[in-house]
């Protein structure tokens, strides 16, 4: 017996009137009553009868035991289509994400472990790299997600979240002759004359914060990443301007100051193809993420 015949027997019996439920319904009344016919006769009893003179239906004493073993069916049919759905969305096969190194502990940490406890039967893939490739990656749709703490190059052509505040840090070591004072407040106008250090992708708001005071930054040393320009100032060698949130470790020995300006920082983006549809899988991660940085961020 059709599934539907059950739901709108029951639509009948609580409505009471034919006419109403064939509106509810959407469904002609003769179609509807020629399936409370079909029923009756399938199962050999008469479920509904009509007084003349009054258009309200009432059951008989086998529709009243019909209507609570249609409602039984029904909600078996609903669990069992729930529960089959489950099944199919079950978590498997290999997510591929592109993360900025110096936010790769990070994530695995924040997002990428407890995702992966949740759902044992998917396998991961992780490349560390600058924004740059990883847009490349997300365009070519060798990566599925992408973590970056840099702003997006042609940002129009993805979907994202934006998360949590990167700030700019200067870094040094104690032995570097920069003259910060790491108990003071730092502005961008102390660098001026200090060689600096920093990521390609710092370097754009580092040079037009600093160009509001009237100069250049004096670039010693330039990379892909913070990481890099971390390693390079640990002998003393300049001040690393870098990004950073408040739970990232610097190297053991240096000083920090964050650099006291309002257009000096990055958020953290989470971003994927906006033209190529997820995979359940990949779904199921983003809803995890998204969960996940909205309780961290409260």
């Amino acid at each position: 017996m059709d599934f539907e015949f059950y739901r709108n027997f029951i639509t009948v019996a609580e409505t009471g009137n034919l006419t109403t439920a064939s509106k509810k319904l959407a469904l002609a009344q003769p179609a509807l009553s020629a399936q409370i016919k079909t029923l009756e006769h399938y199962y050999c009893a008469k479920l509904i009868q009509t007084a003349r003179g009054k258009r309200r239906l009432t059951l008989t004493e086998a529709g009243e035991a019909f209507l609570g073993k249609a409602r039984q069916i029904c909600r078996t049919e609903e669990t069992i289509l729930l529960d089959m759905q489950s099944f199919n969305k079950k978590a498997s096969g290999t997510l591929r994400f592109s993360v900025s190194p110096a936010k790769s502990t990070f994530f695995i940490n924040t997002y990428l472990r407890p995702f992966a406890s949740a759902y044992p039967e998917i396998c991961f893939q992780l490349r560390e790299e600058a924004v740059s490739a990883q847009t490349r990656h997300i365009a070519e749709n060798s990566s599925d997600f992408a973590f970056a703490n840099a702003p997006l190059p042609s940002p129009q052509l993805f979907a994202a979240h934006k998360t949590q505040k990167e700030y700019f840090y200067a870094v040094y070591s104690p032995q570097a002759n920069c003259g910060l004072d790491p108990q003071q407040p730092l502005t961008p106008k102390q660098l001026q004359n200090i060689p600096v250090c920093c990521n390609f992708g710092c370097y754009s708001l580092l040079r037009k914060a600093c160009l509001k005071y009237g100069f250049m930054p004096k670039i010693r040393f330039i990379a892909t990443t913070n990481t890099a320009a971390l390693a390079f100032v640990q002998d003393g060698s300049g001040v690393a301007i870098v990004s950073a949130s408040g739970r990232d470790d610097f190297p053991q020995g240096l000083l920090r100051q964050q650099l006291a300006d309002d257009e000096l920082y990055f958020e953290q983006t989470l971003f994927w193809s906006q033209k190529d549809r997820l995979s359940a899988t990949a779904q199921l991660f983003l809803d995890f993420y998204l969960a996940a940085a909205a309780t961290d961020r409260t």
